[in-house]
């Protein structure tokens, strides 16, 4: 098979999007897949769009995407799209999309209410273009519930959740010198939160909520890893707050393993998220860190299994006895199960199998309507 994966970022540079599509296609390499990763860096066809514009870069890419590929396209079995934001036609033969978050789902602060609703019809009007032979596929529940909420009613998206590479994660690190490298206490607990500082994900109250776990525990210290236009000004709010925070910045991908071991618990005020788990929920299951997050849809995997604590979304009040109480119960000992957990449901080499069957399966469908092309409209005309 021969794969063409475009997506607007890609490993190492980017986040969830970037990480899945990486993942997974160095899965599907080992199987003896033919990969070619296509983003605006890299590393097998780059493709640069104007930056800085929001939405308007992603359709700015999406069309130089379309534009590049209008005459190359038959190189491929398949093209698997992260997200297309195509004004114009398809240029692909055969094409598998993944959606990873929406403009409809996204909580914008509400000076940017306009932004959003622009968003979320640009949005349904370019996904609506694409053929409505074409497989979607969606890495939440909640993800696939926006798409319906915003107007776009495609009938069949399956889920595939995010994961995790179960061999970089775990205990194989010395917990003491991994915090004597990033200037960390021995003795105090460690509160990790890993992630792009944006409002969505709430890092105010986050300092907030800490600040009250600290006024009843003062050996606790709070790590914050990630960059952001809102740092400089966390920063500032968590000292002038008095509150125990290091604030680490980018950290490169390679060392995120490490960190996650020095860390007694992951901490998450988010009130919004793409992913199902989050791709940082799922790394720090896979080395044994019990979740505290706020109570959305993306992390009801971690109340229904027992993996951690999910607090109040809104009521600071409610929150802090929630997160004070499960603190003053938690069983270090119970870190094993929740990496065992991880194991078992995020690797990604189970999840790659899911993703090259649906590409086989879409490809078995296109062929089969190029020999029938009459079953296909029937079947369309039945189920429309």
């Amino acid at each position: 098979m021969k794969l063409l994966v475009c997506t607007t970022e890609y490993y190492p540079y980017g986040s969830g999007i970037a990480n899945v599509a990486y993942n997974v296609v160095r899965q599907l390499e080992k199987k003896g897949v033919e990969c070619t990763v296509c983003s605006p860096t890299g590393p097998d066809i780059t493709i640069e769009p104007v930056s800085g514009c929001g939405r308007l870069s992603l359709v700015h890419y999406w069309y130089k995407v379309s534009k590049y590929f209008q005459n190359r396209q038959d190189q491929y079995d398949i093209a698997w799209l992260h997200y297309p934001l195509m004004l114009k036609s398809n240029p692909f033969k055969r094409s598998y999309v993944t959606i990873h978050s929406t403009a409809h789902g996204i909580k914008y602060p509400f000076y940017l209410k306009p932004y959003q609703i622009i968003s979320e019809a640009l949005e349904r009007y370019c996904l609506d273009k694409l053929d409505e032979d074409i497989p979607f596929s969606s890495v939440s529940d909640q993800s696939i519930l926006d798409l319906r909420a915003s107007g776009f009613d495609k009938k069949n998206i399956i889920k595939i959740i995010n994961g995790v590479d179960p061999g970089l994660f775990g205990s194989n690190y010395e917990k003491n010198e991994i915090r004597a490298k990033y200037g960390l206490p021995t003795g105090s607990t460690v509160f990790l939160s890993v992630g792009r500082l944006t409002y969505h994900k709430m890092p105010f109250r986050m300092i907030d909520l800490f600040k009250r776990i600290q006024n009843y525990n003062n050996d606790v210290l709070l790590v914050v890893v990630g960059g952001g236009k809102l740092l400089p000004e966390l920063e500032a709010y968590a000292k002038k707050n008095g509150v125990q925070v290091k604030f680490l910045g980018y950290v490169k991908s390679e060392e995120l393993p490490g960190i996650y071991s020095c860390a007694d618990f992951f901490f998450m005020t988010s009130k919004y998220e793409g992913g199902e788990p989050t791709l940082t929920v799922a790394e720090a299951m896979a080395s044994g860190l019990p979740c505290i997050a706020s109570k959305i849809p993306n992390f009801k995997l971690v109340e229904e299994n027992n993996l951690g604590l999910l607090f109040h979304p809104s009521n600071d009040d409610i929150a802090e006895s929630e997160i004070l109480n499960y603190l003053s119960n938690y069983d270090s000992n119970y870190s094993k199960e929740i990496q065992n957990y991880a194991i078992k449901n995020f690797d990604w080499e189970v999840l790659s199998n899911k993703y090259f069957e649906e590409f086989c399966n879409a490809i078995s469908n296109d062929l089969q309507h190029e020999r029938n092309p009459s079953v296909s409209s029937q079947y369309r005309s039945f189920s429309g």
